[in-house]
């Protein structure tokens, strides 16, 4: 009797506790997650993708990622690849986007973005992504930005395996990847290899050219550490691409090929202060033919247009973090050289010379930030940073960045964050220095900016909501002008403001909710989506792992005048464990074939077209 009566307590006890102990598993699995290392929550409004939801997801590559950001949009170019567009702007507004691997700052100063070569970037070396919007650009270094992604590499002492993958899907596309992690005692090693082929149907514009954006890319990670002491990583990556609708109205053929390369190193010195040294090379190759001509700068026009332009940038930062009582400070220096350089420019087989401007650009940095615990419920942070350029044709200026962070803890349940920063934007060499098709402008200003933005969240056991909002004031905009065919400077300020509401429900340690949804507001036209919205759920039921994904974006008037209808980009994907060395994985893109469209000459072109991916990844 008495057993009996213990044996029912404990049953009951636990069944009690049942849920108690799915949520202390869930909280253990966060907090072994690497984000939890990394995530700098004063630097911004954070989402992270872990290691748990990008394997879900099946994140294949970077455009799986950009295209669930909440205030953007992820838009085909003319020229084949994607672009980010920030909702309600146009593909012609520059985007102030930046992206790092780990601490290396992806830098385009061709492109103006790395979104452009990195889109299609595969993602099987990557641990979890964090995504900062109202960003710090003290604590992330380098130029600064409105939003910041950052890419965290597998750490090879938790890997310890070789995986294989190899994917086909149903548009007669193609990827294998695969990744050595080691660790021997304090050293370690990371090497990634990725080789893609993709595929799109062919559209059709306004003169009938038949439009084609297929490509193939190939891309090579290495990362070799000594625990506590350095770390030495590099990449190297060439994609070529259809031209698509290329520069003018009638293309008949041609390519883009883009090759970028750098390397990485990072001292760990003494008293919390690092040393951080990087290289990047960066060649593009354009091909474009065109029956009835582009026009070019100078007005000509050009049947076949040649050409090779690219860049070098080096970056040397010295950054130190130093503790005193309740203050947490980093400061540092950085410099930063950039050289712009055009080997060939050819039209109808002619060589071609181009108006001069500036082709170098050096950056010299100084920054510092205060973290303070007023005490556990509040924190402040000021930081300052002044950047001097110098681009050794027009005159020198230095531009300052301000920023002021303050978090809370209201209650249990509720807390704050909330951020106000003075900004700026520097031109890039495509605006200033050389495009084929539109007049350089090299006495552009610097377009400044002011952001204020607040986060209130609401949490409580499996629930988490959050209420966002924020406003901006720009001046000085770098904005493109049709009449004269160049970039100017806006003449007056341009007013943005936004909100949006997250919900995330954790039903277990493997189930999950999110849903969101965005609307921004702007004092003029908006030539892009201003509203949207975003389901996830992500799913486990035993040796499955199940997601599904609906991306919602309103009708909009595009730059041309085109009406385009609202898109709902349905995804859903289904991972089978058959055992521990082996995954079978299906996915569905666009499933709907209903996604979100740009109206490209004629051509009404989604990011992402509807595919089925079929993958196998085996784990020695």
């Amino acid at each position: 009797m008495k057993l009996s009566f213990i044996l029912l307590f404990f049953s009951t006890l636990l069944f009690a506790q049942e849920e108690n102990l799915d949520d202390l598993l869930s909280q253990y699995r966060e907090a072994s997650e690497l984000s939890h290392e990394t995530k700098q929550e004063k630097s911004g409004h954070v989402t992270i993708f872990s290691r748990s939801d990008l394997d879900k997801m099946q994140a294949y590559t970077l455009n799986d990622i950009i295209k669930t950001i909440k205030m953007f949009t992820l838009k085909n170019s003319a020229f084949g690849p994607t672009a980010i567009v920030k909702s309600p702007y146009s593909e012609q507004s520059m985007s102030s986007v930046k992206i790092y691997i780990n601490s290396y700052e992806v830098t385009s100063i061709t492109a103006g973005t790395g979104i452009a070569q990195f889109g299609q970037m595969g993602l099987n070396h990557i641990d979890h992504i964090e995504i900062y919007q109202a960003s710090n650009a003290i604590a992330f270094h380098g130029e600064s930005g409105n939003m910041v992604i950052k890419l965290y590499t597998k750490d090879p002492a938790r890997e310890n395996a070789t995986v294989l993958q190899g994917s086909v899907d149903s548009t007669g596309g193609g990827r294998g990847q695969v990744i050595d992690a080691q660790n021997f005692g304090d050293y370690s090693y990371l090497a990634n290899v990725d080789v893609s082929g993709n595929r799109f149907d062919k559209e059709r514009g306004r003169n009938n050219k038949e439009f084609s954006r297929d490509s193939s890319r190939g891309q090579l990670y290495v990362n070799f550490a000594k625990k506590d002491d350095y770390v030495i990583e590099g990449g190297a990556s060439k994609e070529k691409s259809d031209i698509f609708s290329g520069f003018g109205q009638s293309v008949e053929g041609g390519d883009i090929t883009s090759t970028y390369s750098y390397l990485h190193f990072t001292k760990y010195l003494p008293s919390q202060t690092e040393l951080i040294i990087s290289g990047t090379y960066e060649i593009i190759d354009v091909l474009n033919s065109d029956s009835s001509g582009v026009r070019l700068f100078d007005s000509s026009l050009s049947n076949n247009l040649d050409i090779t332009s690219g860049s070098y940038t080096y970056d040397i930062l010295l950054q130190k973090r130093y503790s005193y009582n309740d203050h947490n400070f980093l400061f540092g220096t950085e410099a930063k050289f950039k050289t712009f350089f055009l080997d060939n420019l050819q039209s109808n087989g002619m060589e071609k010379s181009y108006p001069a401007g500036p082709k170098e650009l050096d950056i010299y940095m100084l920054f510092g930030e205060d973290s303070y615990d007023i005490n556990e419920e509040h924190q402040i942070t000021l930081g300052a940073k002044a950047n001097y350029y110098d681009n050794h044709e027009t005159k020198a200026n230095t531009e300052y960045l301000l920023r002021l962070a303050y978090l809370a803890k209201l209650s249990k349940e509720f807390s704050l964050k909330s951020f106000i920063q003075k900004g700026h934007v520097y031109p890039i060499f495509a605006q200033t220095t050389f495009s084929p098709i539109i007049i350089p402008n090299p006495d552009l200003r610097v377009s400044k900016n002011r952001v204020i933005k607040a986060e209130l969240e609401y949490k409580k056991e499996k629930l988490t909501l959050t209420l966002g909002g924020g406003a901006s004031k720009s001046k000085d905009g770098i904005v493109f002008n049709h009449s004269l065919q160049q970039y100017v400077n806006n003449s007056g300020s341009s007013d943005f403001s936004q909100f949006s509401l997250n919900l995330e429900y954790r039903f277990d340690a493997d189930n999950k909710l999110i849903a969101e949804y965005f609307r921004t507001y702007k004092d003029n036209y908006s030539f892009s989506s201003d509203t949207g919205a975003l389901v996830q759920l992500y799913s486990t039921f035993g040796k499955f792992d199940f997601y599904n994904e609906l991306i919602y974006r309103s009708s909009y008037i595009g730059v041309d005048g085109v009406s385009m209808d609202a898109g709902y980009d349905y995804t859903a994907g289904a991972i089978y464990h058959y055992n521990k060395n082996l995954n079978i994985k299906l996915k569905g893109e666009n499933i709907f074939d209903r996604a979100i469209e740009t109206s490209i000459k004629g051509a009404m072109v989604p990011a992402l077209e509807r595919r089925g991916i079929l993958t196998l990844e085996y784990i020695f």
